[in-house]
């Protein structure tokens, strides 16, 4: 006898089991046809270049063109989108409960599940921003600190992501307008992040309304890190991180305790 309990040794492998297998249903629902995924990557590319130009257009310095490159990198790590509609659909078609009784814990695989999302929304986000940001001129100049400290603030920048994709999903299936919740969120986080236009080229009053919602941190704040910002600059999506993911979790542990099905 060595002193140790095997017992531990089975839980641990099932919980391993467990988790290995929400790990393989969402590989399997992010695994998208080469195709697919290479028109929409072109596409996605399309509109960028289209957005930076026009805005090259304002500004040919290309100051706006390197805030935008690195506002849309920053906003592409949030993939709240992802996450919304697959909680929408699965609820409203009562699906969701196969997903949440599989896992150790439904939350545990909400956040995987958005994960999964942010992973996406990047693959197909990135190599747009480059191609736009290049053939504009508008490659960022940024330090290895201040690069550092911009992948940290993405984490950041993906925790408030999940905690509004939570809320505004929680408030379509309450209002039975999912789609719409969605819809108005991107465009609301987009124009309030920096991602579409940058925040200083708002009027002042909008700038001081924008920069007291939680919005701004999604994009604007990792920007302004990425071009010096110091740690204090992070401070601010850390606090709006903690409350937008509780409520987010609270809304949908409520959800989840009287999953209603619809449609039959």
């Amino acid at each position: 006898m060595n002193g140790f309990s095997a017992e531990p040794q089975v839980v641990d492998k099932t919980a391993a089991t467990r988790l290995l297998h929400v790990a393989a249903i969402l590989a399997k629902e992010r695994t998208t046809p080469a195709w697919d995924f290479i028109m929409s990557s072109l596409g996605s590319t399309v509109l960028l270049i289209a957005q930076f130009a026009f805005l090259h257009g304002l500004d040919p310095s290309g100051d706006t063109v390197r805030y935008l490159a690195l506002a849309r990198a920053a906003f592409a790590f949030s993939g709240g989108q992802h996450l919304e509609r697959s909680l929408i659909d699965g609820y409203m078609s009562g699906s969701l409960i196969v997903d949440v009784i599989t896992p150790l814990n439904p939350l545990a695989f909400i956040v995987a599940r958005s994960f999964a999302g942010m992973l996406a929304s990047a693959a197909a986000t990135l190599p747009g921003v480059l191609v736009a940001a290049f053939l504009l001129g508008g490659m960022p100049r940024v330090s290895w600190a201040s690069a550092a400290l911009y992948a940290i603030s993405l984490i950041f920048v993906w925790l408030a992501s999940t905690g509004i994709a939570l809320i505004s999903s929680a408030i379509g299936v309450a209002l039975k307008q999912g789609e719409a919740a969605v819809q108005l969120r991107v465009f609301i986080t987009q124009a309030a992040s920096g991602a579409l236009i940058p925040v200083y080229l708002y009027p002042e009053w909008v700038q001081r309304v924008i920069r007291v919602l939680p919005f701004v941190h999604l994009a604007d704040t990792s920007v302004a890190i990425a071009l010096g910002g110091s740690v204090s600059s992070m401070y601010a999506q850390i606090i709006w991180s903690a409350p937008l993911l509780g409520i987010g979790i609270a809304l949908w542990r409520s959800r989840l305790a009287r999953l209603d099905v619809y449609g039959g």
